[in-house]
């Protein structure tokens, strides 16, 4: 898989915008798990990047807390080294024949019961 580059800046004192999971300690990669919209990292790194170095520092032997002391003494520039997670844009996709599940109805019928039980 092919390496990509991503390099955030942001405002001081402001986040960075993203949820970093995973790590040594962990037994797993680090990788991206959540980001916020209208952040630094929105359209630049996605759920599911796999962070392979945090500026020249492979990250494959860093705990979570050494990626992110790392992170946070980047200042307000950080250079990131990804492999790119498979796309959580599932937008695009449109069923082929009748839903029958509606979420937005079920959470209706759940709100109504529990307005109903509370006292």
């Amino acid at each position: 898989m092919a390496q990509t580059i991503v390099q955030l800046q942001r405002h001081p004192g402001t986040p960075w915008g993203f949820r970093l999971q995973g790590g040594r300690d962990f037994s797993s990669e680090l990788s991206v798990k959540k980001i916020h919209p209208g952040s630094p990292a929105e359209g630049q790194l996605r759920p599911g990047d796999r962070i392979v170095a945090i500026g020249n520092t492979p990250t494959a032997n860093l705990t979570h807390m050494q990626a992110n002391r790392l992170i946070k003494s980047a200042g307000n520039v950080v250079q990131f080294t990804i492999i790119r997670g498979p796309s959580t844009d599932f937008s695009h996709i449109k069923p082929s024949g009748p839903v029958k599940f509606s979420p937005w109805k079920y959470n209706q019928q759940l709100q109504q019961q529990q307005h109903q039980n509370h006292y």
